[in-house]
């Protein structure tokens, strides 16, 4: 939505720009005579300013004139006011805007690692101190700057961390409100929108997912593989859609090649991409086999926008997040730099500044970002520890009923759900657990019914950059876990009520 404002002010300005430019033209100024851009009047030298009308700040070029006055770094090159140390300005608006790097230094490079201890803040109950030792092992065993853990226990925050460096280069802590990338997380979030839906009438689960989508068709000439007719909400929810990423890769990663296919420019639209993938042939026939994927997320993430008649981004805030008290998450779109208070995205052990993420099409499957806490919110807003549940019971038991066939329960006795690829059995009810890997971005979430426990722990890298760490990584998170679930007694406190 940014994006598609900043394209429309650039658009209105070239406008202006240009009407201004031809009537100018109808007057003859002394050849040589510099003309303020935006006015289209004679700029007296030595102004330099040409919003403002100030004196030059310096003997440098002005960036939009080329004439005398260019402020130094330390200074605003429109308005020639000092800049406060170790903040950054939005040189368009001339207001401060927290997360853009100071004055002259750049979002790239490789910072050194500050030389202290990791840092860690927030609070947590007594008897939960293992927790921060384990999470700082992991975090040293795979050069993690930035980690946030946050626990509940029925429905009460025990437990609320940040640990390590948000900004390296900075030397900004995590605190326990950093708001982190949430990666694959995000798909729940839109599992919850589509539930909200059935149980409003308005979907079922065996609808035909391109009888909703009706205004969206294939590429003019596009052979269409006929299985995609059969491909229904519940292949979309629980991966049994028809797409295998280990056949051709992951489509969501395919921009580029989408953009060259369709004649259109990057970044891809979620329509497009829609657009694009009737095209092409599915790896399996619809709910014969599960093979998680970005796909049905994608396509999850238009249909919620065509039933419902608003942005998906609305209806999730109105209907999922607000009820349940989230009211700091937000879709990454449309960004250049990174936001107050937001983790930045670093390759694991080299402090390397990664952009934020803009993936315009893989919101529903990918973009959200949020902090610990309000991720903790999510969890204890669908189980109904902490209050009213989001979902009416019998929405919940669909959520984790055991897959039709020919899917089958796995040996470790988990399955996946609509919404979870891994849904357990814990105690009377079911547990579910979704991680997320994005470049930048490892999060992990649990709710354990049989422990009243549900847990976050977001990092901000990417913990997989080859087989043989992934399992280090998938081991280190299994310590993890094994920890958290053998805490037996927690403290009687709520963090809730200070956040």
């Amino acid at each position: 939505m940014k994006r598609r404002i900043t394209m429309t002010l650039v658009a209105a300005v070239a406008c202006v720009l240009v009407l201004w430019t031809a009537t100018d033209a109808q007057v003859n100024y002394p050849k040589g005579t510099p003309i303020n851009p935006y006015t289209g009047q004679p700029l007296a030298a030595p102004v330099a300013n040409p919003l403002t009308g100030a004196p030059p700040a310096s003997g440098q070029p002005n960036a939009l004139t080329g004439m005398p006055g260019q402020p130094p770094a330390s200074r605003n090159q429109y308005t020639g006011r000092p800049v406060p140390a170790n903040q950054g300005f939005n040189p368009l608006t001339a207001k401060l805007q927290h997360g853009l790097p100071p004055a002259g230094q750049t979002m790239a490079g490789t910072p050194q690692w500050p030389a202290e201890e990791i840092p860690i803040s927030g609070k947590a109950g007594p008897g939960l101190e293992i927790l921060d030792k384990a999470i700082v092992e992991i975090m040293e065993r795979h050069g993690i700057p930035g980690a946030a853990f946050a626990m509940a226990k029925d429905g009460r925050l025990v437990y609320a961390k940040g640990f390590g460096w948000a900004d390296l280069a900075n030397q900004i802590p995590v605190d326990i409100m950093t708001v982190f990338g949430l990666a694959s997380l995000s798909k729940p979030i839109t599992a919850m929108a589509i539930f909200l839906l059935i149980e409003r009438g308005q979907l079922a689960l065996d609808d035909r997912v391109f009888e909703v989508l009706k205004h969206i068709k294939p590429p003019p000439g596009a052979k269409v593989d006929p299985r995609l007719k059969d491909i229904t909400i519940r292949h979309l929810l629980n991966h049994t859609g028809g797409w295998d990423r280990s056949v051709k890769g992951d489509p969501v990663t395919w921009s580029p090649g989408i953009s060259r296919a369709l004649r259109v420019p990057l970044p891809i639209s979620d329509r497009q991409f829609i657009s694009f993938m009737m095209s092409v042939p599915l790896d399996f026939a619809p709910g014969t086999k599960w093979e998680y994927s970005n796909v049905g997320y994608i396509i999850l993430g238009e249909i919620i926008e065509t039933v419902s008649g608003k942005r998906y981004e609305d209806f999730i805030q109105q209907h999922v997040l607000g009820p349940m008290g989230i009211k700091r998450a937000f879709v990454s779109e449309g960004r250049t730099v990174y936001g107050r208070n937001e983790a930045r995205s670093y390759l694991a052990g080299t402090g390397v500044l990664l952009p934020p993420m803009n993936l315009p099409m893989a919101k529903a499957a990918a973009g959200w970002t949020a902090s610990a806490p309000d991720m903790v919110r999510f969890l204890t807003g669908i189980d109904g520890s902490r209050g009213k549940k989001l979902l009416k019971d019998k929405t919940f038991e669909m959520m984790v009923a055991q897959p039709r066939e020919p899917i089958k329960v796995r040996p470790n006795g988990s399955y996946p759900g609509l919404g979870w690829p891994f849904v357990f059995p814990s105690g009377k009810s079911h547990g579910y657990f979704h991680d997320g890997n994005w470049y930048g971005m490892r999060t992990f979430m649990k709710c354990n019914p049989a422990k009243g426990v549900n847990w976050v722990l977001l990092f901000n890298i990417t913990m997989q950059p080859d087989p043989v760490d992934q399992r280090i990584a998938a081991d280190a998170v299994r310590e993890f876990e094994a920890h958290a679930d053998r805490i037996d007694r927690h403290p009687d406190i709520d963090l809730f009520k200070e956040l």
